[in-house]
């Protein structure tokens, strides 16, 4: 495994919580049902929220991890760069790459993040893979995976994925996000393009199957 390829998995992963950023209760659900690990951080670096596979790499409870910033699980020589991405994060809206992860009990680990500003608000979303980590772990063990191709969906593209998951239907998806019936239908013939799929069962099949969507 590459570091481009976890990244662009992390990436995709990051990207599809940012999708739905408008609706807490939905983002909190894939957060914690995400295979990635993910964290929400502050204004501050104070950690707020670890679902279950950031808490397993970091071997922390949330309840432990309330209690520390990003600093604190640096290393002392890579403060200088957590402080030049944090400022990129702030200024561009995004920021990720290669890091390492100083733990409590003094071992270490090398990663792959992205992060990904105001996932809520005044909060930000870091998903990031343990250096290592083969791509069937990120792509729930698809050998077809193609990340290049996968991380084109865009963000509306996996909201609609989502909605379709769900059980509404191309109307109730229109009305759900206030565009047009033609509209939907569009999102989905370039969803189908991407994926290799002729139909929306087999779009929502082959989504689940990637990770895509919970």
């Amino acid at each position: 495994m590459t570091s481009n390829t976890s990244h662009a998995w992390v990436r995709a992963a990051a990207q599809r919580l940012m999708a739905v950023r408008g609706d807490p209760a939905r983002l909190k659900r894939m957060f914690e049902r995400s295979l990635v690990p993910m964290l929400i951080v502050d204004g501050q670096r104070r950690y707020i929220e670890a679902n279950t596979p950031a808490r397993l790499a970091f071997r922390l409870s949330v309840e432990q991890l309330r209690r520390l910033r990003i600093e604190d699980l640096t290393p002392s020589k890579l403060l200088g760069v957590m402080e030049a991405a944090w400022t990129r994060l702030t200024e561009t809206g995004s920021v990720g790459g290669p890091y390492e992860v100083a733990l409590p009990d003094a071992s270490r680990f090398a990663v792959t993040y992205h992060a990904l500003a105001g996932a809520l608000p005044d909060l930000h979303l870091i998903a990031f893979a343990p250096a290592g980590w083969s791509d069937d772990e990120l792509a729930g063990g698809i050998p077809e995976l193609d990340p290049e191709t996968l991380s084109t969906l865009t963000p509306r593209e996996l909201e609609v994925l989502e909605l379709a998951a769900e059980g509404l239907t191309g109307p109730m998806i229109a009305r759900e996000l206030v565009v047009s019936a033609a509209t939907v239908r569009t999102h989905f013939e370039h969803i189908y393009a991407k994926l290799g799929v002729s139909d929306r069962a087999g779009a929502v099949a082959k989504a689940m199957r990637l990770g895509l969507i919970s």
